[in-house]
């Protein structure tokens, strides 16, 4: 459901191979520090997230990533507000 959401926006992400969550590719909004961009996502699009580069130990600052081990009008609900993520990003001062 969620992954199906992000395609169809056209989002760049990692497609999980049976994990619970997932990592977008948030490069396409000039991110930097994915720990500011989260935090300007949980504020302003209403989506909270984990900065991808909590993972890595190589310096990967460009990813984020969703739990989506949630019900589904939880699932919907995110999507219906990541639908507009291109346009409230215009926005974003990374």
């Amino acid at each position: 459901l969620f992954c199906g959401g992000l395609e169809d926006f056209g989002f760049n992400f990692v497609k999980p191979q049976g994990a619970y969550y997932v990592l977008m590719d948030v490069s396409e909004f000039g991110v930097q520090d994915d720990y500011a961009f989260c935090e300007w996502m949980t504020k302003e699009v209403g989506v909270a997230t984990v900065p991808g580069s909590s993972f890595f130990r190589e310096d990967v600052n460009n990813y984020i990533r969703f739990h989506f081990a949630k019900k589904d009008e939880t699932l919907n609900a995110a999507l219906d507000r990541l639908a507009d993520l291109r346009a409230k990003a215009v926005n974003w001062r990374g």
